[in-house]
């Protein structure tokens, strides 16, 4: 509801003034000073705004304003995502007549993953759940190039969508007691981008947000890509994303709670990717991994106590974690031990069998077509010795032609073993994996 001020007409009398006109001099003072109030409590600029525009405005710079505190936190993401297929495969088909063909769709591949997730420079940086580290990778880069990767929702959608003078708004009205916005972004205020294989293109969108009329505070959020480019084999994109407040550290933040984007192509394939949020907590960079090994007495090391561990050595991993398929994640911790002594070129003892080595369970896949089989990429990267931890860098050693086809260019620049299983009977702890150092 606007505020409007409320008119004073001052009469200049020379007479004495009678009964009425004490009275109209009365309700006119009183009538001034609401005038006062109302200036005080409403600026002119957002008095001539209707209601719904002055609550935009004021949700936009609370939008603004959180984003731009968000760079010193970060969260988890769990992410679960599914490939769905055209059954039989349509080909030579437009995206008009794909979404009124409409045609039956097999569940052929899905996997599931965790990633933290921080702002930084106006983008999405990533690590896996735990490390100190976030390094400058794409997504496809820590997870793999296989599915539809979507980011933006923590910070750069909304950076788009409310930060910039390019964004048209419509008011459509109340909706579940919410206000309810159209908006629309132009192509040429996108930053939208769709990639494809090789092919990239940046693409117009549009949907509609809701805030709560009594915080100014989004609360959900949808991002429709109606008419993809030609190039990018899409047919269309549909972003849901619904906000919640959320405590850190005796700060308050509005943080995504959950994500659910659709993508159609032009052959009929669906994917669906569902994100959730939470562990959303103040973001302490830190050293993790040590060189040195401490002496059992605790004293200082010396430089010629420092573990160098020369490339090519063979090395065998028996797996000490049990890995769930009901409850197993990417971006898991997992343990292994060393089947025998890793020793050094002349014959030196580096580290003793039964060694523990650290890392990440980095890949988890289902696929169902042609048959159903469970794919799982392993990565290791430090190992134990008296009680310290020293980096470790592995490569697989593929035990057949079919091992080594699993892994992607990605996998094999990143050291991933990738092992197949079929089924979801997955690998007993004593499964046993052989690597090479690098």
């Amino acid at each position: 509801m606007g505020i409007t001020g409320i008119p004073v007409e001052i009469v200049s009398r020379s007479a004495p003034p009678r009964a009425h006109d004490m009275m109209d001099a009365r309700v006119n003072r009183c009538a001034g000073i609401a005038a006062v109030l109302v200036t005080l409590m409403c600026p002119p600029s957002l008095c001539r705004q209707s209601g719904d525009e002055a609550l935009l405005a004021r949700a936009r710079a609370n939008i603004l304003e959180n984003i731009r505190r968000l760079p010193n936190y970060t969260c988890t993401q769990t992410v679960h995502r599914t490939r769905f297929e055209a059954s039989p495969p349509v080909r030579n088909t437009t995206c008009a007549q794909m979404v009124m063909i409409q045609p039956p769709q097999t569940k052929a591949w899905t996997d599931r993953y965790k990633l933290d997730v921080t702002v930084s420079q106006g983008g999405e940086i990533f690590s896996w759940p735990g490390n100190r580290h976030f390094r400058n990778q794409t997504l496809e880069e820590v997870i793999g190039a296989d599915g539809m990767t979507g980011t933006g929702d923590f910070g750069p959608f909304l950076t788009s969508i409310f930060g910039g003078n390019s964004s048209r708004y419509e008011y459509i009205g109340r909706e579940e007691n919410l206000a309810a916005y159209n908006y629309q972004v132009p192509v040429s205020a996108s930053q939208y981008q769709i990639k494809v294989g090789t092919k990239l293109a940046t693409v117009a969108y549009g949907g509609k947000f809701w805030i709560d009329p009594e915080t100014a505070e989004l609360r959900h959020l949808t991002i429709e890509v109606q008419q993809p480019t030609p190039t990018s084999d899409t047919c269309f994109i549909d972003n849901e994303i619904d906000y919640r407040r959320s405590a850190i550290n005796g700060s308050s933040f509005v943080m995504p709670e959950s994500t659910i984007i659709v993508l159609l192509d032009d052959e009929g394939t669906r994917y669906e990717n569902r994100v959730d949020y939470g562990s959303c907590r103040e973001f302490h960079s830190e050293s993790v991994f040590r060189t040195d090994v401490p002496t059992a007495t605790g004293e200082a090391p010396s430089e010629k106590r420092l573990i160098v561990i020369p490339s090519g050595i063979a090395v065998k991993v028996a797996l000490r974690s049990k890995i769930d398929s009901r409850t197993a994640f990417a971006g898991d911790a997992i343990e292994g031990e060393l089947t025998t002594a890793l020793q050094g070129s002349k014959g030196s003892l580096l580290a003793p069998k039964g060694a523990i080595v650290h890392g990440e369970l980095v890949r988890f896949e289902e696929r169902f077509v042609p048959s159903h089989y469970t794919l799982l990429g392993l990565n290791f990267d430090s190992l134990e010795v008296n009680g310290g931890q020293v980096p470790l860098e592995l490569i697989p050693v593929p035990r057949s032609r079919a091992d080594r086809a699993l892994g992607g260019a990605i996998e094999k620049a990143q050291g991933i073993g990738m092992f197949l299983f079929p089924g979801d009977d997955l690998p007993d702890r004593d499964f046993i994996s052989e690597w090479k150092t690098k």
